[in-house]
Formats: C-alpha cells, sequence, structure tokens
C-alpha cells in the first residue's frame, strides 16, 4: 500500500450538506420519518464520545430542524419531538 492512500484512510469524509440531504429525501416520507427518528439518537451518541465534536453536533442539529420542518410541511409524525 502506498503512503498515499494511508493518509485517505485517516481522514473522515465531508458530511452531505444540508441542502444536499434536502434534496434526496423531500420526496420521500419514509426517509424523512426515519430521519426524524434517528437524527436525535445520533446527535446524543456524539455527545455522549470522550470528546464530542461541536462542529459535528452542530450540523446534525441543522439537519434534524431541516428534516423536523419537511416533516411539518407533509404533516409526517415527528413522534412526541419538540420543534
Amino acid at each position: 500500500m502506498c503512503i498515499v492512500n494511508k493518509k485517505r484512510e485517516n481522514k473522515m469524509s465531508n458530511p452531505i450538506s444540508i441542502n444536499s440531504l434536502k434534496k434526496i429525501i423531500e420526496k420521500s416520507p419514509d426517509r424523512i420519518a426515519l430521519l426524524c427518528r434517528t437524527l436525535p439518537y445520533t446527535i446524543e451518541v456524539e455527545q455522549a464520545r470522550d470528546e464530542p465534536n461541536k462542529k459535528v453536533i452542530d450540523g446534525l442539529i441543522q439537519k434534524l430542524l431541516m428534516v423536523r420542518s419537511l416533516a411539518r410541511k407533509n404533516n409526517i409524525p415527528t413522534h412526541g419531538l419538540i420543534g
């Protein structure tokens, strides 16, 4: 294996942008509902890490706000989530 590939293995991929995620899920109620259920858990997991990444948490929260907004517009249950 070459050195260049080893360097790439250690890097994390960039998260999907909010606009790109919105384009992917806006016409899929199942995906919106799934993200309404799973994003809060993902945020909790990141916060529980030994060294939580504030930037990651902020990005997840922004995605959750966008997903909840789509859920309200499409009358998709948010399972008691506020926001």
